[in-house]
């Protein structure tokens, strides 16, 4: 271990697979990181300065790695960001930077600001009026197009529901009072097919094409995967639309129309990549890791 020994944070409510690959990444460079749950924070103003109390660090870590924010109340999603507001504050880098998760975070967010910017993405409603919603969705229907309702803050595919007929029960306890409804994008096959865009920095570090045992691709859920090149123009539009979200990595997720048409269906600010490590021979984890430390100002000191 080198002797200028910093401590990382590393975000998330279960370490598993990913926790495992960072710690490697961050150990081999030097570094000792600790698994930090955001619940477990707290905001200590009972002195003359502003501190957060971080268990596991007796002064505040060099730099935060954000792998999770867990779920919960308004005002608990709102106090789990305010410490990772605060800790950027506080001078320590924290990644992907709070705002980028605010804007990304929220699958509702994330469409407006790809169609503000004019980049292909499904036409989506996103309200808390449920009887607006309902209306928009028959108006779909009848138009003879199919819808997904996602949950805004849900991830691997959990909670999606495809709606095909009016008559097609919605589960409404798991929106929790706000809907995201997406036009559904028919790619011509029997089963799901979309692709992977994982995008460190300003770069393309890899890319795979999924295909589902239903219609839902998600590893998570089944999947299977394979590198893929795409068009250029398509890893431009993957690239474009990262930057739009502000993330400084990210996982976005696009589906080919039976037209032949890209279209992005999420921008993921914390992509699970143990799928797409199954396709490449370059440790991603290597390549976040690299990027992290070069924006959080750290040198990589391999042990």
């Amino acid at each position: 271990m080198a002797s200028d020994q910093a401590n990382i944070a590393i975000v998330t409510d279960d370490p598993g697979w990913h926790g495992r690959q960072l710690t490697q990444s961050l150990e081999k460079r030097g570094y000792s990181p600790c698994f930090i749950r955001l619940q477990d924070c707290h905001f200590d103003l009972s002195s003359d300065r502003a501190n957060i109390d971080i268990p596991g660090f007796d002064q505040l870590p060099k730099a935060a790695f954000v792998r999770g924010v867990p779920g919960g109340s308004l005002e608990q999603v709102i106090y789990y960001l305010d410490i990772l507001h605060g800790l950027e504050h506080l001078g320590v880098p924290v990644f992907n930077n709070p705002r980028a998760l605010e804007r990304s975070v929220d699958k509702g967010m994330t469409s407006f600001l790809l169609k503000s910017k004019a980049i292909s993405t499904p036409n989506s409603i996103y309200s808390s009026d449920l009887h607006y919603i309902s209306n928009k969705i028959h108006e779909f229907i009848d138009r003879q197009k199919q819808v997904v309702i996602k949950p805004i803050f849900g991830s691997q595919g959990k909670g999606v529901q495809r709606i095909t007929h009016k008559s097609d029960l919605i589960d409404y306890s798991l929106m929790h009072g706000v809907m995201y409804v997406q036009e559904y994008v028919d790619s011509g096959n029997s089963v799901g097919v979309d692709y992977r865009v994982f995008v460190v920095g300003n770069e393309i570090a890899a890319s795979m094409k999924r295909t589902g045992e239903t219609w839902i691709t998600n590893v998570a859920q089944g999947g299977k995967v394979e590198a893929i090149k795409l068009d250029p123009s398509v890893e431009q539009m993957a690239l474009d639309a990262v930057k739009i979200t502000g993330l400084e990595y990210s996982g976005v997720d696009l589906i080919q129309d039976k037209h032949g048409k890209f279209w992005i269906t999420e921008v993921n600010s914390v992509p699970a990549w143990k799928g797409l490590q199954q396709t490449t021979a370059v440790n991603l984890s290597d390549v976040i890791i690299e990027k992290f430390l070069a924006y959080s100002g750290l040198t990589m000191q391999f042990s």
